[in-house]
């Protein structure tokens, strides 16, 4: 097919499999291990551009390039999607043979990180609890032989700033007193799900009908009210405005909106052990890459190919995409993975049920940003993760002014699992936590004015509180990600939408993605993408 005239121009350069495995790896891998002391002037991260220009009127593209092009090779798996859900899949799934359709140029989905000089640090997912040693996580994690490379913080609940002044023993009600009771009942509360005899974790994604049935009666209110309900009084303000903040990065939304079944499978998990990896969790995905590389052909890794159109036919599945060199080409499979989120794969198959749709329009997918500020010496500070509170009263009735306002929520220090005695980097997290946060990362200028917000945030409140100087800081690097947060909504669960948006079409379209479950977290990854190769064997 001829070069498609109207679309931008690409990043990506003509690929071919190169012979040398580390060659590979280092241009494709999760990973950037290329930049230098300065960054392009620019976000990592989600790139729009090119999946906009086809997917937005996705007929008339197809029209424009004469109609889906005739498939040239046929293949037993298509995975569609190179993220974490795509990684994992393929790793369970050697005997097929997939093939790894990626639109991005580096695998990883949000699951990716950059190295500065050797220390590496994350742009995106950067930690997990400690999985059980039974569990399939570990067995995953172990058998790529990388277990011994994490670094586990101990369970406690996190550290906390507040108006500038760490606080010590926040769970005792240091910074408010007069609510110590309150926070006693809050702590012991959260305690009681990781202790034996306490209440039932709601641990899920889960087939098992009872528990089912118990997360599904907690998924019917919202988590703020929930805890309110359970300890018998409002939240005390420094409490609220903590959960507010971590409900914002780690599931994209208020407290007052998330359901109390995905709270507390998030937040009560918080006081167990934490593992970090270098470069958090684009250490497991560069393990992963690394080791279905070995796994596969050499023509079946493809980054920087983005699919536009998906269809079950009479007995396979027809993947039309563009290579990166934007021509036309097309695939034809026995079975699909469709590892992308849902609002991806609605726009690619059509021929999704009438029920299925409904299910995908009920969800909705929140954006955040990372900052990584690099600095030319060590801290004293060696704490892994810091939840930046502000003054401690968050405005549940306006979310939107009150994020936009505060800003980075929370800081994690890279060299908790990187150590270095030479430099260090800070992530900082700010969360669009709110209905229309997504469009407003598409903007022209939204790279300069976050930076310049995110800058104007860090000279006023972290410099002060580490001592840091201008000429400490060697650059400061912005990822954006648009669509990592599916929002685990109040009812989702109960209402059985994820049951729905997990079926498979006629046994030969599976959907293995975080936001089967509006759950994101790499445990609902791996959970999914072990229960369906099982099936898909």
């Amino acid at each position: 097919m001829p070069l498609i005239p109207f679309l931008p121009a690409c990043r990506f350069d003509k690929i071919t499999m190169p012979p040398v495995e580390d060659e590979f790896l280092a241009r494709v891998g999760p990973i950037n291990h290329t930049l230098t002391n300065q960054s392009p002037l620019t976000f990592s991260g989600d790139d729009f551009t090119r999946s906009h220009g086809v997917l937005w009127n996705k007929p008339a593209f197809i029209e424009a390039i004469g109609g889906r092009p005739k498939p040239k090779r046929k293949e037993e798996l298509v995975i569609i999607g190179g993220g974490m859900s795509g990684l994992m899949s393929a790793y369970l799934l050697p005997e097929k043979k997939p093939v790894i359709l990626e639109q991005a140029g580096r695998f990883g989905g949000n699951a990716k990180g950059e190295s500065w000089n050797g220390l590496h640090y994350s742009i995106g997912a950067a930690y997990l609890i400690k999985p059980e040693e039974d569990s399939g996580l570990f067995k995953i994690l172990k058998d790529l032989g990388i277990v011994e490379d994490w670094t586990i913080k101990s369970g406690g609940g996190g550290d906390f700033v507040l108006n500038g002044r760490r606080i010590e023993n926040f769970w005792t009600g240091a910074s408010e007193p007069h609510h110590k009771a309150s926070y006693k009942r809050l702590y012991d509360y959260f305690m009681s799900y990781l202790k034996d005899g306490g209440n039932l974790f709601p641990d899920y994604p889960t087939d098992d009908a009872k528990l089912r049935e118990y997360i599904n009666k907690l998924d019917q209110e919202d988590f703020k009210s929930h805890l309110e309900k359970s300890i018998g009084t409002d939240l005390p303000d420094h409490a609220a405005t903590l959960l507010e903040h971590y409900c914002f990065s780690s599931c994209g939304g208020s407290v007052t909106e998330i359901s109390a079944a995905a709270g507390i499978n998030f937040f009560a998990a918080e006081f167990d052990d934490v593992a970090v990896f270098p470069g958090g969790n684009s250490y497991i995905a560069e393990a992963l890459l690394k080791h279905v590389y070995t796994q596969l052909p050499a023509n079946n890794l493809l980054p920087g190919h983005l699919v536009f159109d998906v269809q079950a036919q009479q007995d396979d599945v027809l993947i039309s995409y563009l290579d990166p060199n934007n021509e036309a080409q097309s695939i034809l499979a026995e079975k699909v993975i469709m590892s992308c989120p849902k609002f991806v794969a609605a726009k690619l198959i059509d021929q999704l049920s009438a029920k299925k749709t409904a299910a995908i329009s009920e969800l909705e997918y929140r954006a955040y940003v990372v900052a990584n500020l690099l600095i030319n010496h060590p801290l004293t500070e060696t704490d892994y993760d810091i939840y930046w509170l502000g003054p401690g009263k968050a405005d549940f009735k306006n979310v939107a002014a009150y994020a936009r306002g505060r800003g980075i929520t929370d800081i994690i220090n890279a060299n908790f699992s990187s150590p270095d005695h030479q430099k260090t980097v800070l992530s900082f997290y700010q969360a669009l936590p709110y209905h229309g946060g997504r469009s407003e990362l598409y903007a022209n200028n939204s790279y300069a004015s976050m930076k310049a917000k995110i800058s104007a945030q860090l000279k006023k409140e972290v410099y002060p509180f580490y001592d840091l100087k201008e000429q400490d800081i060697v650059d400061l690097r912005l990822t954006r990600w648009g669509h990592p947060l599916p929002l685990a909504s109040v009812g989702l669960l109960q209402r059985g939408i994820v049951d729905t948006l997990r079926e498979p079409i006629d046994n030969r379209i599976f959907f293995v993605e975080q936001d089967n479950w509006a759950l994101p977290a790499i445990e609902t990854v791996a959970a999914e993408a072990i229960h369906w190769s099982s099936i898909i064997r």
